[in-house]
């Protein structure tokens, strides 16, 4: 284990400047490399205060633009797909497939930005949550209908 400063709010781990204990892995191949922590040494300590206003800035405009981007987010999505009479679908609606609807909408979402609960494998009407930063996100309704195609059958 390892300790590190964290620059920016991490969900499930902790908030800016907190000094947290993760595995060395985690540290060294996504959380360093990707300026999200540095190593919590007392160098460190003083750089990070000396930037604490700067990156609390930072994350404030973060939360403004996902606050923005998110009003955008429609409330309701509807995904036609080709289901069995019983209403079970001929493969499923994953989180990729949620994003790209709401990218139709001129709004660049991820498929790592949607929760989906369970894996969409019926028709019917499901909660997918939407977070474009651990402190900004959205629960809509994903409405899974079947294609026209299915319903001639």
């Amino acid at each position: 284990m390892i300790s590190v400063i964290l620059l920016e709010k991490i969900s499930k781990l902790g908030n800016i400047g907190q000094e947290v204990k993760v595995k060395d892995g985690f540290a060294r191949n996504y959380l360093i490399p990707n300026k999200k922590a540095i190593r919590a040494s007392e160098e460190n300590k003083k750089f990070f205060e000396q930037k604490r206003e700067e990156l609390v800035k930072i994350n404030d405009e973060k939360i403004k633009i996902a606050t923005e981007k998110l009003k955008k987010v429609p409330n309701t999505i509807n995904i036609i797909r080709e289901a069995s009479e019983q209403g079970a679908l001929f493969g499923s609606v994953t989180a990729r497939d949620i994003a790209k609807e709401i990218k139709i909408d001129d709004i660049e979402v991820s498929a790592k930005d949607v929760i989906i609960k369970s894996i969409i494998k019926n028709v019917g009407e499901f909660q997918v949550k939407i977070v474009l930063h651990p402190e900004v996100s959205k629960e809509i309704n994903v409405i899974v209908e079947k294609s026209e195609e299915s319903l001639k059958n």
